[in-house]
């Protein structure tokens, strides 16, 4: 079971525009609101100010956001940040027929989407590859859309243009400034010949630097995505307000103990060296608990840290219950407020992106 609280949701969001007063905000709601849901996301956060839309990966994301949300957010921007790559007439129209944002993210897409008429048709965002290698026009391209736009009405302008920065924790990297130099460069060149257009950059961790950044000076969105569900954006880093939105639990079905040299789960990863009493907990990699935390992480139980033991299985996992007094029917948290999310991907060997986005959908959700 997942509990999902709109409180902390929203004043993620609030914390969040208190770092960078004057720019709007483009929540990501992509891969389902990284784990949380996305309509009920996209939902609480409509009415919150400064809001410049919500960003998503694929067009089907896109599409069934716009049907989910209905009249209420008709005018609400819906970006599509990597499913119209690489441009066709056919990812167009479907743009059109379900009012979605598309960015276009190569020299080529450019060009045909300039010639295709698009600009005339659709609200659409540009993305340029400043470092990160993997979508976006080329930097030196900037001076060739300016020159296809200087002479069109402002109306086929782009809404948008954008960079996405590979290390933005950390912003002294030599990669970082050169990409921010890059952007610097390609605002410098698009900004005078559209002056409505919004430039944006930061992700979640830019936001937390948005001070060495200057985003104040650069930039007039941004992005949050890991810091609105209430993780900080890399180890370590200063919560600044952030409350976890998704405390994932399970329930204790079956108790037990272990003699020594019994094992529990596949393959008898673990041997008891002592009596070892256990707890079944109802959930396993299907459910979101990965698999590589099997004897490696730990969970809450009645506020208690308790090691998983054996292998975690499709549906079971298994924890050491020696500092709790466990009862059939109690909830463990398996993430939430009482385990960091950085904790338990750092055992698991992966980061929280995944571990959110890991939480099934067959996972109950109860959303207060």
């Amino acid at each position: 079971m997942a509990r999902l609280s709109a409180q902390a949701l929203k004043e993620n969001y609030a914390a969040i525009r208190a770092l960078v007063p004057g720019q709007g905000i483009l929540p990501m709601v992509k891969a389902n609101a990284y784990g949380h849901g996305a309509v009920w996301a996209a939902r609480e956060l409509l009415s919150m100010p400064g809001l410049s839309g919500f960003g998503v990966a694929t067009l089907e994301e896109g599409r069934d956001l716009r049907r989910e949300l209905g009249m209420r957010a008709r005018k609400t921007r819906i970006v599509i940040f990597t499913g119209t790559a690489a441009w066709t007439e056919e990812k167009g129209q479907f743009c059109e027929n379900h009012n979605l944002t598309p960015v276009i993210q190569s020299d080529s897409d450019w060009v045909a989407f300039l010639r295709g008429g698009w600009a005339e048709r659709l609200d659409y965002e540009i993305m340029f590859n400043t470092g990160m290698n993997r979508l976006g026009l080329t930097p030196g391209f900037a001076a060739q859309v300016a020159k296809a736009l200087r002479n069109r009405p402002s109306s086929t302008f782009p809404e948008g243009v954008f960079t996405h920065l590979a290390m933005a924790e950390e912003p002294d990297s030599k990669l970082t400034r050169s990409q921010v130099q890059c952007f610097q460069a390609i605002r410098r060149e698009l900004a005078g010949i559209m002056p409505a257009t919004h430039f944006h950059m930061a992700n979640s961790a830019g936001i937390w630097n948005q001070k060495q950044y200057g985003l104040q000076d650069l930039t007039d969105h941004v992005r949050p995505g890991l810091a609105l569900y209430g993780i900080a954006p890399w180890k370590g880093a200063p919560r600044r307000g952030l409350q976890p939105v998704m405390s994932l639990e399970a329930k204790v079905v079956q108790l037990g103990k272990l003699r020594v040299g019994e094992s529990i789960g596949y393959g008898g990863t673990f041997k008891a060296k002592e009596v070892t009493p256990y707890a079944i907990l109802g959930a396993g990699y299907a459910d979101g608990v990965s698999r590589s935390l099997g004897n490696k992480g730990a969970i809450s139980l009645q506020g208690q840290r308790c090691r998983l033991i054996g292998r975690v299985s499709m549906d079971l996992c298994a924890i050491e219950t020696n500092s709790v007094k466990a009862r059939v029917g109690d909830w463990a948290q398996i993430l939430g407020p009482e385990v960091d999310a950085w904790e338990l991907a750092e055992a698991a060997g992966t980061i929280p992106y995944e571990i959110l986005t890991s939480v099934s959908g067959r996972v109950q959700r109860i959303y207060g």
